[in-house]
């Protein structure tokens, strides 16, 4: 993972073509994790976040994520994710073999995906079924294949990201004021 303070100085050292080249059409920006044992690392049954059990999540958990996400940016961190290009997808998971593997016990093993499809420049999110649900904008339990807006928050389980297309957090990086024209 970049840090949102990396990422910067990445920016200012590249054109806006360069750097989507760099990190692909969008990323997924989120607060960083806590180290393992942190205080609150366990889920109701007190087990940790990498436990086999999918735990149940909390509601205002999903809430103050979300608005955190808003109001935190310099303090988050943009996932890596593999390249996309064309029409691709993005396995999102508890388990190791997705692409974008989320370690907290309210995501489920096989949780959602996301397909780019660059001819159309969107972006799709789908529930695979998972226990606790993935929502939007930390209020829409998602029941189908959704087109995602630049600026979405995508909830699994508990865990958000921050849906930017690449070239919006490259202006916002590059100075303070612009991203509030956008």
């Amino acid at each position: 993972m970049l840090s949102v303070k990396e990422l910067k100085l990445f920016a200012q050292r590249l054109t806006q073509t360069e750097f989507r080249e760099q990190l692909g059409p969008f990323v997924l920006v989120q607060r960083p994790e806590r180290p393992a044992g942190a205080p609150g690392d366990t889920d109701q049954f007190g087990l940790p976040p990498n436990a086999q059990a999918t735990s149940m999540a909390k509601p205002e958990a999903m809430s103050t994520g979300a608005l955190s996400l808003l109001f935190q940016f310099e303090d988050l961190v943009v996932a890596t994710v593999p390249p996309m290009q064309g029409v691709d997808e993005l396995a999102v998971g508890r388990s190791p073999d997705n692409d974008l593997v989320l370690e907290h016990a309210s995501a489920s093993k096989r949780h959602a995906v996301l397909r780019w499809d660059a001819a159309n420049v969107r972006c799709t999110v789908q529930d695979l079924g998972s226990t606790n649900g993935t929502f939007l904008n930390a209020s829409v339990r998602l029941r189908r294949e959704t087109t995602l807006k630049n600026g979405d928050i995508l909830s699994f389980g508990e865990v958000q990201y921050w849906f930017l297309l690449t070239d919006t957090l490259y202006v916002k990086l590059r100075g303070p004021d612009t991203f509030r024209r956008i």
